[in-house]
């Protein structure tokens, strides 16, 4: 995962053969926060997603997906201005 904030983005890249995939942003200290994005198959294995709609502050980021029978993730801490 690429935290992009210029962009106000965040770009990952799947494998070809994920069968699905979910990304969650938990907002951390003071009022929680949980945003669930599914991310749709696509023939395209670069992906990015906006986080405009992010407030302000530090976000941890889970980024999982299925493949064949196999469960995979990454985590990743961001900061939103």
């Amino acid at each position: 995962m690429t935290f992009e904030p210029a962009l106000k983005q965040l770009a990952f890249v799947l494998p070809n053969s994920f069968r699905n995939a979910e990304l969650i942003f938990q907002k951390r200290f003071g009022q929680e926060s949980y945003i669930h994005l599914n991310i749709p198959q696509s023939p395209r294995p670069r992906q990015t997603v906006s986080t405009q709609q992010l407030s302000s502050g530090l976000w941890h980021v889970i980024l999982e997906w299925w493949e064949g029978n196999n469960h995979y993730w990454t985590e990743q801490d961001i900061m939103v201005s």
